[in-house]
């Protein structure tokens, strides 16, 4: 069995692309605040919430065309609905199955991408006229139209990223992330100075979707010895054999999808509940603080998503210790960074921010209560990650449940009650504290033979070591 390893270069380029994409975030907010009005600045949070939204549309099939890679890279010779049979892994990888998993993510992919199109171009352009219809219409319908192009490019060429993690490349997709990321950057910030507003950022939006992409597929090139073994292939992948690995993988893909859009439904979705009750203006100050929740998150959850692929091939070896010290390690990981992140906002970052666009107020007590529900957001959500690995997902309904419960306490709290953002954040809160916050950490746990509290004393042990063993060769 060729087994998937996570590399230190794999970790490093994860936080180096994290960093990247934070801090690009960062540096582009200041330069949004500067040239872009309260509506402009709102109606931009309104065109990334839609872009995450339509990013939906490839409803779980990168995760799980991305684990059953692993599979099949990991000696499976067989797919099953329940992800990797075990009894056909042998050493070597079968390339006409690798081939044709891959041709069936590109057709897949292709065929999400022209219906996320026509959707964007009816039914989200009418949102689009709803909420900016006061707005210079020239400036918002050609950024919009761009918007459209780049989601376009990022679904069609997802296949690209999924297949680099597929082979366990964390730190080629990082690379392509980084690349994607400082242009985007670099393009907006000189069309926002130039003047061009929306449509500059907008423009350098597209950038970003275009770099990423060119930057995945020639990161593809640099596998030699995969694409030397996938070009040996000479047999033809026919449309059965499409449709059958199609039928395969959607079995856990479309309730991963569920899971997926559930999830968009209590966090990203609540910029645009946010443009309902609250207006464009207070939509861009909310925005703003969920922007540094998200990438609160995004930097702590770093270290245990890079080895998501590494876990995915324990499992498939039937290597329960590993699992158990991925878990230990990532969840301990993700809350220390968690709260040296939350802290470094407070603390350096906001008071900043009236430099850039004087009068801004920041609620910090809604901030750290919002960043205290997407930190057990997505604490459950990295368990769930740990889940599926193990190509199993029972936590569905928990999701959609909650989320149609969080929305519904949305609307109540901050439409009838007029509580505002405070009652966004509540209403999202509460369902997810009642069930799936705890649920799910829980029943990993049981899985592995352990309790949380063990888990977390493990992993607290483990980073213990780690540091002392590390100080000590230092000092050496």
């Amino acid at each position: 069995m060729s087994s998937i390893v996570t590399r230190k270069a794999d970790v490093i380029w994860n936080y180096i692309g994290t960093i990247v994409s934070m801090a690009s975030g960062f540096i582009l907010l200041p330069l949004l605040m500067r040239y872009l009005s309260d509506e402009e600045l709102g109606l931009w949070y309104v065109y990334i919430a839609l872009s995450n939204f339509a990013m939906l549309f490839e409803f779980g099939f990168n995760p799980t065309f991305a684990r059953n890679i692993v599979y099949v890279v990991s000696g499976a010779r067989r797919l099953s609905v329940k992800g990797c049979d075990k009894e056909s892994v042998e050493d070597g990888i079968d390339w006409h199955l690798l081939n044709t998993v891959i041709k069936a993510s590109k057709v897949i992919y292709a065929i999400l991408a022209v219906v996320v199109l026509l959707l964007l171009s009816t039914a989200g352009s009418a949102y689009i006229f709803f909420v900016a219809s006061n707005m210079n219409p020239a400036d918002v319908w050609l950024s919009w139209a761009l918007f459209c192009v780049s989601i376009f490019l990022n679904l069609y060429f997802l296949w690209s990223i999924t297949v680099l993690r597929g082979y366990g490349d964390i730190a080629g997709e990082n690379k392509a992330v980084v690349i994607g990321r400082v242009g985007q950057l670099f393009i907006s910030g000189v069309l926002l100075v130039a003047g061009f507003g929306l449509v500059g950022a907008s423009i350098g939006f597209l950038m970003n979707a275009v770099l990423l992409r060119v930057s995945a597929l020639i990161m593809l090139r640099q596998h030699r010895e995969i694409e030397d073994g996938r070009r040996s292939d000479k047999l033809s992948v026919n449309f059965s054999s499409i449709q059958e690995i199609f039928s395969t993988i959607f079995h856990v893909a479309w309730r991963d999808g569920l899971v997926q859009l559930s999830l968009y439904a209590s966090t990203q979705a609540m910029s645009i509940l946010s443009s309902i009750f609250l207006g464009l203006s207070e939509t861009g100050t909310y925005s703003i603080l969920l922007q540094f929740a998200n990438a609160i998150y995004n930097f702590a959850s770093t270290y245990p998503k890079s080895f998501y692929p590494a876990m995915q091939s324990a499992y498939a070896e039937g290597e329960s210790g590993k699992q158990r010290k991925f878990v230990s390690t990532g969840i301990v990981g993700y809350w220390m960074l968690f709260m040296l992140g939350t802290a470094g906002v407070c603390v350096v970052i906001f008071p900043l921010l009236p430099l850039f666009k004087p009068g801004i107020d920041i609620d910090y007590a809604l901030f750290l209560v919002m960043c205290l529900y997407v930190g057990l957001l997505q604490q459950h959500s990295i368990f769930c990650n740990y889940i599926i690995s193990m190509n199993e997902i029972p936590y569905m309904w928990g999701y959609i449940i909650a989320s149609i419960i969080g929305c519904a306490l949305v609307c109540l709290f901050s439409g009838l009650f007029g509580m505002g953002a405070w009652g966004i954040i509540l209403g999202q809160g509460i369902s997810q504290l009642a069930y799936n916050n705890w649920k799910w950490p829980v029943y990993l746990c049981k899985k592995l033979g352990s309790s949380y509290h063990e888990i977390i004393n493990e992993g607290v042990q483990l980073w213990i070591t780690k540091f002392v063993s590390r100080f000590s060769r230092s000092r050496a």
